[in-house]
């Protein structure tokens, strides 16, 4: 199965989300899963990976694919998906056709946002793509907004108004939303997945929240 990770908006937390996700279901050891790093920035292929090579950590526990080029995105998709169970995409944007191809070939598409209106004017543009794409493969792609960066302690009114809004809007997205935590700045910056960080309540509390989130989009997957 393949699951896109897009939106057009910077510092959404999205290949965070790529790559803690992919790290979760990685940890089922009846699961092959890959990561293609279709942004340009090359966040996960480059700098993540690079950091991981030069701390000598070894390989990760999913495969990282890289391929920036709209060209041959889908032969990379296809040929990813033939190898593993579990196909996560990391991609910048709405408006080229890199993720126009990938969310067509996707079982699902995943928007982070964070709760904000500018984020969700992104997120609007983003949902907006995936019906096309699906429009011009002549089936529908299933989309989930997934809010990111949220307090653990404090859910703000204009948090809760937009949570309002996107439900009585009918927007689908996923009920466990990505805690602001430390631990997920670290992954990112230190080449590691949750697993491979020094165990502390915040290492905890960010595995057992990607956990829930992981489980959630498994059901959703099984469903559909």
């Amino acid at each position: 199965m393949i699951v896109s990770v897009l939106s057009p908006k910077g510092g959404c937390g999205k290949s965070t989300s790529a790559l803690t996700l992919a790290t979760v279901f990685a940890n089922n050891p009846d699961l092959s899963v890959a990561i293609v790093d279709a942004d340009p920035r090359q966040s996960i292929a480059r700098v993540w990976l690079g950091k991981r090579k030069s701390e000598g950590l070894g390989k990760p526990p999913f495969e990282v694919i890289s391929d920036p080029s709209d060209g041959s995105i889908l032969d990379t998709l296809e040929a990813a998906e033939a190898k593993h169970d579990l196909v996560f995409v990391d991609l910048e944007g709405v408006a080229g056709l890199m993720a126009s191809y990938a969310a067509s070939a996707s079982d699902m598409c995943i928007i982070p946002m964070r709760p904000s209106a500018l984020d969700g004017d992104a997120a609007g543009a983003a949902l907006k793509m995936i019906r096309d794409a699906g429009r011009a493969a002549r089936r529908t792609v299933p989309a989930r907004i997934l809010i990111t960066q949220t307090d653990a302690a404090i859910v703000t009114k204009s948090h809760k108004e937009l949570l309002a809004e996107l439900d009585g809007a009918g927007v689908e997205r996923l009920q466990t939303e990505l805690m602001r935590r430390a631990p997920f700045e670290r992954v990112m910056a230190e080449g590691k997945t949750l697993f491979e960080l020094g165990h502390n309540q915040s290492v905890a509390s960010a595995i057992s929240n990607t956990a829930r989130l992981g489980k959630e989009l498994a059901e959703i997957l099984e469903a559909e």
